[in-house]
């Protein structure tokens, strides 16, 4: 049935403006004692419809209405209240009288439709329901009512599009999930009716526990809308419980909303102190804001809580390498203890696998990953693995996490797969078992300590040779891996103390550029046109620093009208914003000679290039990665500061390969001067420019077929290795 009670009061009474009398309407003005009367009345009704009195409410607002019936939302109160006591005929015309004064009133209309519907009038009431939302969008219960409406004619997918819309505006609207169930059990899809109808059950009892349960499943199945709302609800529902807080913050803070996704964490640990989780998606959202010590500060809170948690541990490690004052040592030691709690008990020995060593086949490769899609990983890596396919390497893909959408970088990989499967659903002993199914000899892992990694099947070791490239900026800090892939600049041999793993260097550049697809021209040097120098950024958040605003404030200070633009989804957020430009100020950067832009739109990213910046400066102690190469690409070259660490000598390794290395600088000094000198020689520059697109295309960071037979000759190398030990092995055994 259409609805027409059990709603609040607010949802009643919008806030009208008073408009002229429209057609129709009395011609003689009801004299004003008549009207305070009648607003005394109004006033009154309202107070009675919110208490749910509504008897007295139609008493009142009755009274209204006929002391003065040329005011506007007097008769729209008078219908209101007589939909609640069910006589709709009368409420019918109560409606026609508001919208003889108000023709537009969509409140009005919308309901005048919801009655047609009811007395079985529904074609016609379909017609003012839809006049009415066309006038008031954001009215849920239009939308439901519109919904049902639509349902009882058998339109079945327009019902459900009006019952997403009512959902939209007020996520625990249990109705709506009810109407909507019973529409998807019509259309015969049984899972997507027993979703929303158990929603809609949750909701009738206060289930808030049923409603996280649900999101977290919506979640991983990538339906993040219904998983947002299915949170918001429990939250709603829940209020003063740390879980239901807790998952819908840090839903927010994972889809990059961490002003909103913080306050909620913050409701949860007031609630709960005692939890580490909301403590570490507490971390997440102060890293989304540049804000590393209090996420370090977190995470040291959540490891008081639990000191022997192997994912707290973990969750940290990435976050450190973000701290200015990080060595190489704090590094390794804090790997070292995370690699000490994960280490799998009894990890399988490499030799005791029994792939066929014959160096003359093809090998068998697995790829272990979340982000076999347009991700900075495979920007990295795709044109390897293609030309490694091209070879004459079998390529085995395993995607570790459902909720990364495929586009068409994934369906190149799944091009050169013999197999492409989503493991999310396997555990760790079901995914080693299919890995030695398909006798995988080398294995990949694309993500080390970032999400969807699957560290710990590399702990108990899944292969014969375990690799570790791209994915992560570093030791992992598992001596179950074989090799971590790296070039001389990256790590240079005299840092192979600090890492865990055995390094495997390339000997141009350790990774393989994907440009992007479909860049914009480079354009002429912004400067020459506007006369003013335009320094960008467009690194995340996180990667700045008091100590980075120090050094550009210092920049700033010998080029007086020069700016800063910033470019990154997360700065779309007004804390998030106000957060970078605290952190600016701490250094000596004023706010009015930064441009914070919130764009995560590739395209619109190569545009700012294209258009407003003059020369990049790299952050640290975290550099630029895909950022600098982008960068160049557009004709935009980096700054850096070059810095111990691996993550901080990704900037140094790109422009290295792309013939730059005349960009990278060993001392702040030297950064400092090398900036502001170019500010000087912008014709220099807008030569560099003009021709970096083209210097970049015909580097090794963009020879595909040299670095794969780089590749090549160090996986063979490997095997080769492996071989020599399982030959070793069984000779020790005769």
């Amino acid at each position: 049935m259409v609805e027409n009670s059990g709603a609040s009061a607010p949802r009643l009474f919008p806030k009208m403006e008073v408009k002229a009398l429209g057609h129709g309407s009395p011609t003689v003005a009801t004299p004003a004692v008549q009207v305070r009367r009648g607003r005394k009345h109004h006033a009154q009704g309202i107070v009675y419809a919110r208490e749910n009195k509504w008897k007295q409410a139609l008493r009142e607002f009755e009274e209204a209405a006929r002391r003065a019936p040329d005011q506007p939302n007097f008769h729209y109160a008078h219908g209101m209240a007589l939909c609640h006591l069910k006589r709709f005929g009368d409420a019918i015309k109560a409606f026609e009288r508001e919208l003889a004064i108000t023709p537009d009133h969509g409140s009005a209309l919308a309901e005048l439709g919801a009655c047609l519907a009811r007395t079985g009038r529904t074609r016609e009431g379909i017609s003012y329901l839809q006049k009415g939302l066309r006038l008031a969008p954001n009215l849920p219960r239009a939308q439901y009512n519109l919904g049902l409406a639509l349902l009882t004619e058998n339109r079945r997918k327009e019902a459900i599009d009006a019952c997403d819309r009512a959902l939209e505006f007020d996520a625990a609207y249990a109705d709506a999930y009810r109407m909507r169930g019973l529409a998807y059990a019509m259309a015969g899809e049984d899972e997507k009716s027993y979703s929303d109808l158990h929603a809609a059950a949750a909701l009738d009892n206060d289930n808030f526990q049923v409603l996280v349960t649900l999101g977290a499943q919506h979640d991983k199945n990538s339906r993040v809308h219904q998983a947002g709302r299915l949170f918001e609800m429990a939250a709603k529902v829940a209020p003063n419980m740390a879980l239901s807080q807790y998952a819908y913050g840090h839903f927010l803070i994972n889809n990059r909303m961490y002003e909103l996704g913080l306050s909620y964490i913050n409701r949860a640990i007031e609630l709960d102190p005692l939890q580490p989780s909301p403590y570490l998606a507490r971390a997440l959202g102060y890293l989304g804001q540049g804000l590393i010590d209090e996420a370090m500060g977190c995470y040291s809170r959540a490891s008081e809580l639990r000191p022997d948690s192997v994912e707290i541990a973990g969750a940290q490690l990435f976050t450190l390498q973000h701290k200015p004052s990080v060595t190489k040592a704090d590094l390794l030691d804090a790997h070292r203890k995370w690699g000490a709690l994960a280490r799998h008990q009894s990890p399988r020995d490499r030799v005791d696998f029994n792939n066929d060593p014959d160096l003359r086949r093809n090998l068998r490769i697995g790829l272990v990953s979340a982000d076999m899609h347009r991700h900075a990983v495979a920007f990295l890596t795709l044109r390897a693995f293609e030309q490694l396919a091209a070879i004459g390497y079998e390529i085995f893909c395993f995607k570790t996490d459902r909720k990364r959408q495929d586009d068409d970088f994934s369906e190149r990989y799944k091009a050169i797969a013999k197999s492409w499967r989503d493991v999310s659903d396997l555990d760790d002993q079901a995914l080693a078992a299919l890995i030695s199914e398909q006798e995988i000899d080398i294995l990949f892992d694309l993500a080390g300590h970032t999400a969807g990694n699957r560290l710990t099947l590399f702990a108990m070791r899944a292969a014969p040779v375990q690799l570790t490239w791209a994915g992560y900026v570093g030791s992992v800090g598992l001596d179950t891996y074989d090799g971590l892939i790296a070039d001389p600049i990256e790590i240079p041999p005299a840092h192979d103390e600090f890492y865990v793993e055995p390094i495997i260097r390339l000997p141009d550049c350790y990774v393989c550029y994907h440009p992007p697809t479909q860049a914009p021209n480079v354009g002429p040097l912004p400067f020459l046109e506007s006369g003013a120098f335009t320094f960008g950024c467009f690194n995340r958040p996180a990667k700045i620093n008091a100590e980075v605003g120090r050094v550009w404030s210092r920049i700033l200070e010998q080029v007086p009208h020069a700016r800063i633009l910033m470019v990154y989804g997360g700065l779309g957020e007004g804390s998030t914003r106000e957060a970078i430009y605290k952190v600016l100020e701490s250094g000596g950067v004023m706010r009015d000679r930064v441009d914070l832009v919130g764009e995560h739109e590739q395209s619109k990213l190569l545009q700012a290039y294209a258009e407003r910046v003059d020369l990049a400066l790299d952050p640290f102690p975290y550099s630029g990665g895909v950022t600098t190469l982008e960068a160049m690409w557009m004709g935009v070259p980096t700054v850096t500061f070059v810095g111990d660490t691996f993550a901080g000598r990704h900037s140094a390794t790109h422009l290295t390969a792309a013939g730059l290395g005349n960009f990278c600088t060993d001392s702040i000094e030297a950064y400092i001067n090398l900036a502001v000198d170019w500010t000087r020689r912008p014709e220099e520059l807008a030569t560099l420019r003009a021709e970096l697109r083209e210097k970049v295309a015909a580097s090794p960071l963009n020879d595909e077929v040299l670095f794969g037979n780089n590749l090549d000759a160090a996986l063979r190398s490997l095997w080769q290795d492996w071989r020599t030990l399982r030959l070793a092995n069984q000779v020790s055994y005769i």
